[in-house]
């Protein structure tokens, strides 16, 4: 409850004012609006949306989850992206435990939730790789998925950051190999939305 929040001096974690509103300050409600580059959607660009991306991460800020599927849906809609399913690329089962909560997971619950379509874990991590967040694209290491289930022709694949656009690459791939023939993005925030236009959305043999 916002008056929770103005009692406790709790800060936004976009703008780091008053936290007037659950999750994210009304000001930045307003202000950050969801864009679409190529088949994909996200709330806006990395460098601006770190504090927002840290909070859900590691400060368990279900709240702004929350109304951030409620806006990316809107977005979906908009860019009228039809889907059978929203799924998420996937961690470790023991790395999620440890955080407590994994923001993907959480992220496209929430999308199937407003979209009304079914959530499905459809993807699993066959191979462990440390964390490739602070490595240079061309150090970072393959990150390997394989399906757990037939995907249906059309899914809505979410993560929360996009950076190089590897990981979303090869979880299309697998997606790919389990039956999908489009798989369109929705990101919490992408470091370069040019990026975006640079990833594979259709199976190759359905683009021919």
């Amino acid at each position: 409850m916002p008056w929770v929040e103005g009692f406790f001096g709790l800060r936004c974690p976009v703008c780091g004012g008053p936290l007037d509103a659950p999750g994210v300050c009304r000001a930045c409600r307003e202000k950050l609006i969801p864009a679409r580059k190529g088949q994909a959607v996200y709330l806006g660009r990395y460098a601006e949306l770190r504090g927002l991306v840290r909070a859900v991460k590691y400060r368990k800020n279900r709240e702004a989850l929350d109304w951030a599927a409620e806006r990316l849906a809107l977005q979906v809609q908009a860019a009228g992206f039809a889907a059978g399913a929203v799924t998420f690329v996937p961690t470790f089962p023991w790395r999620a435990l440890l955080r407590g909560q994994y923001p993907p997971a959480l992220l496209a619950r929430g999308l199937a939730r407003e979209l009304g379509l079914p959530f499905q874990a459809l993807l699993s991590r066959r191979r462990y790789t440390p964390s490739q967040t602070r490595r240079k694209p061309r150090h970072r290491l393959p990150q390997v998925f394989a399906p757990r289930a037939p995907a249906p022709a059309r899914v809505l694949l979410v993560d929360d950051v996009l950076t190089s656009g590897a990981t979303f690459r090869r979880a299309a791939e697998a997606l790919f190999s389990a039956g999908a023939e489009r798989v369109c993005g929705v990101f919490l925030a992408v470091a370069d939305p040019e990026r975006l236009l640079r990833l594979p959305y259709n199976r190759p043999e359905a683009r021919r």
